[in-house]
């Protein structure tokens, strides 16, 4: 059984799909089976990848398409050097305009159509997880995204508005948790909060995340600094692990992706007792 992890924020603009594009790159190089599937309309995840911008999660769920058809193999040289190439494999499910749709066109019988479909995709590229880079707005499509949801990460700015976006995400999945036991069999976890765009010498971004901290002990990871080559590799499409391989913004994807290691493990850990 593929672990299922969702990257999230309900505010547009805090680097979501920069986190989990390269959290799901990283986890291939460091020997997983990793399917990233984008929820969400802009198609950022392709972008990031160099990858064709197509609708792939609509033609799966609405038109009924084979996986094989729309699921895109990324190929190693997108998201790793020749002197680091990956020990697993790295596979997008994308998003682009027609994703919005999604809920509006299913058919009330098909409530658990995006599970099963995840688990179809586990089992035909022998996933060891998959990472879901969420829409930044609330829409009809969250329920089956909880649902399919093991663990969260969420994705914060060092700003102390943004904190209450977190607070009221975080209220929202453990409202659904018992729900999702009942019907599931296993509840979902907190993975991490990863506060971003941290700006150093700020001593407000210092104080809010020691707030954060503190109303979420033992969650929230070390900030990812504000750099200029994260947005240099998006508008090269690339990731920072190929345009700046051994810059300061690519050690940081690195730690992004042991600390959600350390998440898989302690969620296979738990399901296997």
């Amino acid at each position: 059984m593929a672990m299922v992890i969702s990257v999230t924020n309900r505010k547009g603009g805090v680097g979501k799909s920069t986190m989990a594009t390269h959290i799901a790159a990283g986890l291939a190089i460091h020997g997983l089976n990793v399917a990233l599937v984008d929820t969400d309309s802009q198609g950022h995840s392709s972008l990031m990848l160099g990858m064709p911008e197509t609708n792939g999660l609509f033609e799966a769920l609405i038109d009924k398409k084979p996986l094989e058809e729309v699921v895109q193999v990324v190929s190693p040289e997108r998201f790793s050097t020749p002197d680091a190439l990956p020990a697993g494999n790295l596979y997008l499910l994308p998003s682009s305009a027609l994703t919005y749709r999604i809920p509006h066109m299913l058919n009330p019988d098909e409530t658990f159509l995006f599970i099963d479909k995840l688990d179809e995709l586990a089992a035909l590229a022998n996933l060891d997880v998959v990472i879901i880079d969420t829409a930044p707005t609330m829409g009809l499509f969250d329920g089956s995204i909880y649902m399919a949801t093991d663990a969260y990460l969420y994705v914060t700015e060092c700003e102390r508005l943004a904190f209450d976006g977190i607070s009221k995400a975080v209220a929202q999945m453990r409202s659904i948790t018992d729900q999702r036991k009942k019907y599931m069999g296993r509840a979902s976890v907190i993975g991490g909060i990863i506060p971003n765009k941290m700006r150093a010498n700020t001593v407000n971004h210092r104080k809010n995340i020691e707030k954060l901290a503190k109303a979420f002990p033992g969650l929230v990871w070390t900030p990812v600094m504000l750099g200029t080559i994260w947005t240099e590799a998006t508008n090269a499409s690339e990731l920072v692990y190929t345009y700046a391989p051994s810059g300061e913004e690519a050690e940081e994807a690195r730690r992004l992706t042991a600390k959600t290691m350390e998440v898989i493990n302690s969620w296979t850990t738990a399901d296997a007792s």
